[in-house]
């Protein structure tokens, strides 16, 4: 989103100049706002939750990347023609996962559960989506948590075997943009045009797929082809009631160290 907003001009018409720099790490988008090296990031609600638990006074201001459960771009997926078609097929397996202490393993394990499996009898693994595919199509792992657009070009490769977000909720924040609260204090009319910029160009990305894609290819460095076929991701304004499913959820599995109000890491200016 931060992209289109840019490209788009948004950020221009309200007034901020904006370096956007990409962070493939979300662990270091955090530590890098918490030591002032950037002034605000995008992150999912179990890295701001625990970066908050462990003292860093982090809150989201701006709104982000939704999951819609009627537009899934993260699946769960197995290899085409193998015996996998169940949870309890995958018991012995791994499931790879881009982050283990994230919205990824909260939704995993859910799912798990919410179908009737045992989560001691399936283990989660971390691997870049770059291989993810590979490892599914070798039998190194039995399953792949696969995001777009990785999931798109993997399309023949893999068999997709549940839409494990839905064990979350059917809406909620993959993503918001998020900062530190002195940061926040000291720049809030900067925070405000940002946030501003963002809602703008949320509605013009959510309506206008022909006209992102191409901004959207080079970002990603994928062929403009595959954005046009991929699921988009949605965005909306920020909203705790989109931020607290996924809390509670990664509260539960012990992915957060003590449960979190989304009340408190989300901004009410």
């Amino acid at each position: 989103m931060p992209f289109f907003a840019q490209e788009g001009g948004f950020f221009a018409r309200a007034g901020v100049n904006v370096d956007l720099q990409a962070v493939p790490n979300p662990g270091s988008i955090v530590a890098a706002v918490a030591g002032g090296s950037l002034d605000a990031g995008f992150v999912d609600p179990p890295l701001l939750a625990n970066a908050s638990n462990r003292g860093l006074p982090m809150v989201y201001f701006a709104g982000g990347g939704l999951y819609s459960a009627d537009a899934p771009t993260t699946v769960l997926c197995v290899a085409p023609n193998g015996p996998i078609h169940t949870v309890k097929d995958l018991y012995g397996n791994s499931i790879a996962i881009v982050v283990l202490a994230s919205i990824g393993a909260a939704a995993i394990r859910s799912w798990i559960q919410v179908s009737g499996g045992d989560l001691n009898q399936i283990k989660l693994i971390e691997l870049p989506f770059t291989t993810m595919v590979t490892a599914v199509e070798k039998g190194d792992v039995g399953a792949a948590f696969i995001g777009e657009p990785y999931l798109t070009q993997a399309k023949g490769n893999v068999r997709r075997l549940a839409n494990a977000f839905d064990a979350i909720a059917n809406r909620f924040f993959i993503c918001a943009c998020f900062t530190s609260r002195s940061w926040l204090a000291r720049n809030a009319d900067t925070a405000a045009r940002i946030s501003q910029a963002l809602s703008e160009a949320s509605r013009w990305a959510n309506t206008h797929h022909d006209d992102t894609a191409a901004i959207l290819a080079t970002v990603a460095k994928v062929p403009v082809d595959v954005v046009r076929a991929m699921t988009r991701v949605r965005f909306a304004d920020l909203d705790p009631r989109l931020v607290q499913p996924v809390l509670d959820t990664a509260f539960k599995f012990k992915l957060l160290e003590r449960a979190v109000s989304a009340a408190d890491v989300v901004s009410k200016a």
